[in-house]
């Protein structure tokens, strides 16, 4: 069997689940300019870094797993009346957290299953014709990731 980049199917999952909280964005990865007063949820990959190895589980064939953090950010860009935008932001920030955070099959991408933080958000409004508004949402997950295990 091969191995899945465990990074790889978090960031495809997490962007389901974005979308998934309001069918009428456009769900986008990686992009950074998009054309004025449109719905867009954005996933944005992020960093990662090491959290440690297993211990006890060396060998000369392979190099032990790490525990790898990610940091990826869901972002959320939309115009409307300026009464709403914030109102409609933190909707979409709540039932986005509570989407990602129960999600099972996130879950199981992570270590024991439970591996996923909520880090916060920023918000960004602007006025153009109308107000133009973002929300920036960033979570934490931690997977195990297998280099003897990684192929091309």
């Amino acid at each position: 069997m091969a191995y899945e980049d465990p990074r790889e199917a978090i960031l495809a999952r997490l962007l389901v689940v974005a979308a998934g909280v309001d069918a009428t964005f456009d769900a986008r990865r990686n992009e950074t300019t998009l054309p004025d007063t449109q719905k867009y949820v954005v996933l944005l990959d992020g960093a990662e870094h090491t959290v440690g190895t297993i211990p006890g589980r060396r060998s000369d064939a392979a190099p032990p797993p790490q525990m790898i953090e990610m940091t990826p950010e869901v972002q959320f860009r939309l115009a409307g009346k300026a009464t709403d935008v914030g109102t409609d932001l933190n909707l979409l920030r709540i039932n986005l957290i509570a989407a990602v955070m129960t999600d099972a099959a996130l879950l199981a991408l992570t270590v024991k299953r439970q591996s996923i933080v909520y880090e916060g958000s920023q918000t960004a409004t602007e006025r153009g014709r109308s107000m133009e508004g973002g929300i920036g949402v960033a979570f934490a997950f931690t997977y195990l990731l297998k280099p003897g295990e990684l192929s091309a």
